[in-house]
């Protein structure tokens, strides 16, 4: 009983550390990071832009540097300008968030491009993404919504 009890302790204390997500696959928490509403628009080509709201709600400074999919696909951050009147993506290199700081990534603002597709992303599939903050990972569960969409079919309320 003693070390059932140990166990448990040890798996309850480790829970902060590893991502948690409520069920619905649109929250992930983990050390004072919330991801909410991760989502991408449809694809007919071999890139998507993917959103999220992000917090950081710890008590320091954290950097986004990026994001890789579970079969080891890179995602860049990037920023929405126009170039010669024509709309474009600039490859950031990071972005720095202060403790208590709230970051949109949204279309025609900010986003993650992953690139090489090996297929089309329809509504309805899922993409399973790991967030590179400074020294941390954070797992998150992406959407794929309809390809004109302009946000996550769950956003709206709160989590």
């Amino acid at each position: 009983m003693r070390q059932l009890s140990l166990i448990a302790a040890l798996l309850l204390a480790a829970t902060p550390l590893a991502a948690a997500d409520d069920g619905h696959h649109h929250l992930t928490e983990a050390d004072g990071l919330r991801v909410v509403h991760a989502w991408t628009p449809a694809t007919s080509g071999p890139e998507a832009l993917i959103y999220m709201e992000i917090e950081n709600g710890s008590d320091a400074a954290v950097t986004l540097t990026g994001a890789e999919t579970a079969d080891g696909q890179r995602a860049e951050l990037v920023g929405f300008t126009y170039t010669d009147g024509t709309e474009a993506w600039q490859v950031l290199p990071e972005m720095p968030l202060a403790a208590g700081q709230h970051l949109d990534l949204l279309p025609r603002t900010l986003a993650l491009r992953l690139t090489g597709l090996a297929t089309p992303l329809t509504k309805g599939d899922k993409i399973d993404l790991e967030l590179s903050f400074s020294d941390q990972h954070l797992y998150v569960h992406v959407a794929v919504e309809d390809a004109g969409g302009t946000g996550h079919s769950h956003a709206g309320h709160t989590h």
